[in-house]
């Protein structure tokens, strides 16, 4: 008779495995953007094989014989979070959660995109740049062209904050302050070499995105005391050695804003440029 499971709720912490009879339970990764999504895994214990299980809040999963389901989550920030998984009673219905009273704590900024870029639009924008874009922030970019914060936003720790009128940039030609040439021009030219991008212009510095291995992908920020000076070899060399890493990628920068206050914006339609 297999073993049965000695609790029946259970709470996993940052991928610390819990057991709870029949195996030990695991959550490999979970995305704090709603709908919340989570991958638990079920170990074994003993021979069989591990389960993994990519689940929104409130779908089942299988522990041996035993029906158990994801109940909710607490985020303290994006790198700190609490999955909570039930057991449901033999033969018992599974019940309706409610994700907006089962997830709580952090919840990750929003964001508006201001739409998409096709190939030829993409390539053109590298064109002007005088250089290829990074794998993942390039496919970001087509699905987005840039976004706009919904309210004022930043990343814990680090000083600097984007605002609705300081975006995400995108192909903004018509707009020069979300455009990422005019961005380049101004910003990047004379003050970093060609390995990174500027991605936008917060309050208090830049964030760049690095279009050359190593780190090809990483974000980082360059506070606003080392933006100012000349344009020598020198001079830039040591400007690079101020940037601090913040993201290792687009999609990481994302997942760790943070709203300064909590916008409404349940149905947020795509942004626009307002002149």
């Amino acid at each position: 008779m297999p073993m049965p499971s000695f609790v029946d709720v259970a709470a996993i912490a940052n991928n610390v495995p819990v057991p709870v009879g029949p195996a030990r339970l695991g959550v490999r990764w979970i995305d704090a953007s709603r709908p919340v999504s989570a991958e638990i895994m079920v170990l074994p214990v003993g021979p069989g094989e591990a389960g993994r299980y990519v689940l929104n809040v409130g779908n089942t999963f299988p522990v041996g014989e035993e029906t158990w389901y994801f109940a909710g989550a607490h985020f303290d920030s994006a790198d700190r979070w609490r999955v909570t998984v039930r057991r449901l009673a033999p033969g018992a219905v599974p019940p309706v959660v409610d994700e907006a009273t089962a997830v709580t704590g952090w919840a990750p900024a929003q964001q508006r995109p201001y739409g998409r870029l096709d190939e030829e639009q993409v390539r053109s924008l590298e064109s002007a740049l005088g250089r290829v874009l990074p794998p993942e922030y390039r496919r970001w970019l087509a699905e987005t062209n840039g976004v706009q914060p919904v309210g004022m936003q930043h990343l814990p720790g680090v000083p600097f904050a984007l605002l609705p009128e300081r975006p995400l940039l995108g192909v903004h030609p018509q707009y020069r302050p979300f455009d990422l040439v005019a961005a380049d021009r101004q910003w990047r030219v004379g003050k970093l070499s060609e390995a990174y991008v500027v991605v936008a212009v917060p309050a208090d510095g830049l964030v760049v995105v690095r279009a050359e291995p190593p780190q090809r992908d990483a974000v980082f920020f360059l506070p606003e005391a080392a933006v100012a000076g000349t344009g020598t070899p020198e001079t830039i060399a040591w400007r690079e050695q101020r940037l601090e890493p913040v993201a290792r990628s687009i999609g990481d920068f994302l997942s760790r804003l943070t709203p300064l206050a909590a916008p409404d914006g349940d149905q947020l339609p795509p942004a626009t440029i307002v002149e």
